[in-house]
């Protein structure tokens, strides 16, 4: 995906305002990686496509009803701050490092969206049951599962953007958890895919 069909899938999907927020979140990511390595450089002229459309994809796959989406090692804002101004509902980053963690609230601030941003492990962070659990290049499946299980329902989706060893990681999750599992190809990436799980739960012989 080029950078001009980025911009015209977000336009034909979201509305005018929401996608003049997504330009100024990339503005601000790209200003502020000259001060701290939050994507690398050479991805700043792919931003488009390569963060902000891959990151925005997951709002396909979110349920109609869910008003809780907690994303897991946020980062740069991917897809956390994409996903608080494009979801509607409450949308809570949890966020390890510190500096990021003050990014993330910053740029929550300067675009005038409502997010929670919680410094802290996915394990410890104190988060209210999620509807949605997303997480972009943090840890395997198997183990995004193991270290969310306090906040999640049998209810609850995960929406898991993974690369190339992204089928590998899904073998892995199934010998050890139960639940649904649905994969759709990324719009970004030919040799990437979403995962989309529901009804999570730990098999007896895992040692959760």
């Amino acid at each position: 995906m080029k950078e001009d069909e980025a911009r015209a899938w977000l336009a034909e999907r979201f509305p005018a305002a929401a996608v003049s927020r997504l330009a100024h979140f990339a503005e601000i990511v790209t200003q502020e990686t000259e001060r701290q390595n939050l994507i690398s450089p050479s991805t700043i002229p792919l931003i488009w496509s390569r963060h902000i459309v891959d990151s925005a994809q997951l709002l396909s796959f979110a349920p109609a009803t869910a008003q809780h989406w907690v994303d897991i090692g946020t980062g740069a804002g991917f897809p956390g701050i994409v996903a608080a101004i494009l979801f509607d509902g409450q949308v809570t980053m949890i966020e390890p490092r510190a500096k990021r963690a003050i990014f993330l609230r910053k740029t929550a601030e300067a675009l005038g969206v409502s997010a929670i941003v919680h410094q802290a492990r996915a394990e410890t962070a104190p988060v209210k049951q999620a509807n949605i659990i997303s997480a972009r290049a943090v840890a395997t499946v198997d183990a995004l599962f193991g270290m969310t299980a306090q906040y999640r329902s049998p209810e609850t989706t995960y929406l898991l953007p993974r690369g190339r060893t992204g089928q590998d990681e899904i073998v892995k999750a199934r010998g050890e958890w139960h639940g649904t599992f649905h994969v759709e190809q990324s719009v970004t990436d030919p040799t990437s895919i979403i995962l989309i799980a529901t009804g999570v739960r730990a098999r007896c012989s895992a040692s959760r």
